[in-house]
């Protein structure tokens, strides 16, 4: 039986013991990853964003989409029933940063995209809770207004983002 009064008593050997153990935890959970050509699993129509879609991005992140909205997994029935299917991690392999957080008081955006009309999503991002009156949601009515515009971004590529400089924003009111 090892007595643990010396580990105890001792800082230094203590120290010691900690660093050895961290190590072999640390070896155990990263050497197999060396051998792995890909830690995150394919996934059947999974492309690099357009544009456009990047743009839309862009915006969820601006905005503060994601602190409702995460893209957390959650596997719960209740949840699968009501949204559809969970986000699977590959399904943001091309997502820098990732979105992936601990809480979501909205639905997964992932899976809400196509259940409904582009009409009732217009609707819903002026005024959402003319359709879901429980919603927290603020009204995003300025995003409809703002002029969609193409810019080169630092790579080269071209890429389409929103105008926001003169147009109001939830946060301040008129910039």
């Amino acid at each position: 039986m090892i007595n643990h009064e010396k580990f105890e008593k001792n800082s230094i050997l203590m120290l010691i013991g900690i660093l050895v153990v961290v190590s072999i935890g640390g070896m155990v959970e990263i050497a197999p990853l060396f051998y792995l050509e890909s830690t995150i699993e394919k996934v059947a129509g999974m492309r690099p964003y357009t544009p456009l879609e990047l743009a839309g991005r862009n915006i969820y992140i601006r905005e503060g989409c994601y602190n409702c909205h995460s893209q957390m997994v959650r596997p719960f029935r209740d949840e699968a029933e009501r949204y559809g299917h969970y986000s699977l991690a590959a399904e943001s392999m091309y997502d820098h940063p990732f979105q992936w957080g601990s809480k979501r008081s909205g639905p997964d955006l992932a899976r809400v995209g196509g259940k409904y009309s582009d009409e009732w999503h217009r609707t819903h991002m002026e005024a959402p809770r003319s359709l879901v009156p429980e919603s927290v949601m603020p009204g995003y009515p300025f995003l409809s207004r703002a002029a969609l515009r193409r810019s080169t971004t630092t790579s080269g590529s071209t890429a389409a983002t929103r105008q926001v400089s003169s147009t109001p924003s939830r946060r301040g009111g008129a910039a």
